[in-house]
């Protein structure tokens, strides 16, 4: 059966998206919370948790040892959600159902258009360094950059496989997709990029996702398929960790700057980097504007063909 059959029933609106963030950080925090306990226990680390009931560093250390299972039972519980609501409200005739994935790739193939999603996203990545480069970096992605040497499969694929699959379909896939049956492409792309942002709870994150979001949010409008979206967001989170698994001395307190400056001797290479980006973003935006459908209608609901209970042999139609 397709995942998605149930989904595409629930169109939420601002206060249904604002609800699916409110399940993911309030019920889904809590059973992270549990599940890594339990798995931490049933794995001999009783002396642990028991540390971790009265200490935060415990705790911490708890979650951060268990970073797939922490975050796949986090954003389980809003995809849940969102299917029980997309499965009730299939049960009235009178919904109208929006697809989540509905690909059509205009003058595009997946490979064509693979290729320059993947290069915009890299190119949007270094041309936003400059700005994130204020912020510092949270302590818990500090732990994750050292996790890369030691927990390598675990930190794969909690941050590069499931982060893009449960993140894509919650934003885009869900809220922006609501939104856009509802009323304006503009609209809905800027609020799920800000959700997108705001879920992140720190500005080194929040800014390059938000600005990442509304690339995301445009090219899932563009092209209606969900896929390329991921694939954007897997592009983004992955380069991330083979950039600090390429270069393990890596100062994770520097910028990128400084630490191009220690590898190379000179800041040009990180400028040229800069520079590269903000032009392959630029001609990446004219190019799917020029050949990915202006106006997609599939986004708009699907009609509901009523049958007259009195009259049989007539019919009328729903949007």
């Amino acid at each position: 059966m397709n995942i998605f059959s149930k989904p595409k029933y629930y169109r939420p609106g601002f206060g249904g998206s604002l609800l699916i963030l409110l399940v993911m950080f309030l019920l889904g925090s809590v059973v992270s919370v549990v599940a890594a306990f339990i798995a931490a226990a049933i794995s001999g680390e009783l002396s642990a948790v028991a540390q971790a009931t009265s200490d935060p560093v415990g705790l911490a250390g708890i979650l951060s040892g268990k970073l797939s299972l922490v975050y796949f039972t986090q954003m389980i519980i809003p995809v849940l959600f969102i299917w029980l609501v997309g499965n009730s409200n299939s049960q009235n005739p009178l919904n109208a159902p929006v697809k989540v994935d509905a690909p059509h790739l205009g003058k595009f193939n997946f490979l064509t258009l693979g290729i320059l999603l993947l290069l915009m996203t890299l190119g949007l990545s270094w041309a936003l360094d400059p700005v994130t480069s204020n912020f510092p970096i949270p302590d818990n992605f500090k732990d994750m950059f050292e996790s890369i040497a030691t927990r390598p499969v675990d930190t794969i694929v909690s941050v590069a496989i499931m982060a893009p699959l449960f993140e894509e379909f919650i934003m885009r896939g869900t809220i922006e997709r609501g939104l856009l049956s509802k009323g304006s492409a503009v609209v809905a792309i800027l609020w799920s990029a800000l959700l997108f942002g705001a879920m992140h709870m720190n500005l080194w994150q929040a800014i390059p996702a938000f600005v990442l979001g509304c690339l995301f949010g445009w090219v899932y409008y563009r092209s209606h398929s969900i896929w390329a979206v991921i694939f954007m967001h897997f592009v983004n989170n992955f380069s991330s960790i083979m950039l600090f698994w390429a270069f393990p001395d890596m100062d994770a307190d520097a910028t990128s700057r400084e630490n191009m400056i220690q590898l190379t001797g000179t800041d040009m290479w990180y400028w040229v980097l800069v520079g590269g980006g903000i032009l392959v973003v630029i001609l990446g935006i004219i190019l799917l504007h020029k050949f990915l459908p202006r106006k997609p209608k599939s986004f708009r609901p699907a009609t509901v063909i009523l049958a007259d209970a009195i009259n049989p042999n007539s019919t009328g139609t729903l949007q």
